[in-house]
């Protein structure tokens, strides 16, 4: 029986669990936004231009969906997890039938998702204190995974340990976070040993 670090992962999805497929700097041209944080500044918006800039994001979701494809080694990993009694989570600022999606192509099962729909979202340390009182764990016995550095704001902000899940090519957002991963076997060793 493998002993696990941690009682419960909580990932990102898009460029962790999934290759990743969205354009952001694509969608933010096409809304017509300035660097930075594409959702802050969709909210900074006009509220009469929100909804616009909401349905071109959608629209370039709708496309990921159909091009999502899970990381090497994701599903083995996932079911080695499962089988050390480790609880599954997912904290994205997707919209849920982006998560759905992904998990009847691959037939995966998640004890905990919280996605834009929630109240509030990463950094906001909200969605991971969600599932934690869901899962009635303390911070330190989880690990949030992600590749950006909301993801590991998210976490340290919510106690929680955090590993940051680099993209080959991608800004290295690692440096405040208790782990690097490169790939799932690097991740899976981290979890594992």
């Amino acid at each position: 029986m493998t002993t696990a670090r941690f009682k419960g992962l909580i990932f990102d999805m898009d460029g962790t669990l999934t290759i990743p497929t969205l354009d952001f700097n694509a969608m933010r041209n096409e809304i017509g936004l300035p660097e930075g944080d594409l959702a802050q500044e969709v909210f900074k918006l006009p509220p009469e231009k929100q909804q616009g800039a909401w349905d071109i994001i959608e629209r370039h979701e709708t496309q990921a969906i159909h091009d999502q494809i899970l990381q090497d080694n994701a599903e083995p990993f996932l079911a080695r997890c499962r089988a050390a009694d480790i609880k599954l989570g997912i904290v994205t600022r997707n919209e849920r039938r982006s998560v759905d999606a992904l998990c009847a192509k691959y037939a995966l099962e998640f004890d905990a998702v919280v996605t834009r729909e929630f109240q509030f979202i990463k950094p906001h340390p909200a969605p991971i204190l969600h599932i934690l009182k869901q899962w009635n764990l303390p911070p330190q016995e989880v690990l949030m995974i992600g590749d950006y550095v909301h993801d590991i704001d998210c976490g340290r902000a919510a106690g929680t340990k955090t590993c940051f899940y680099h993209n080959q090519g991608s800004t290295d957002h690692g440096e405040d976070a208790d782990f690097t991963a490169r790939s799932i076997d690097d991740l899976s060793e981290i979890v594992l040993g």
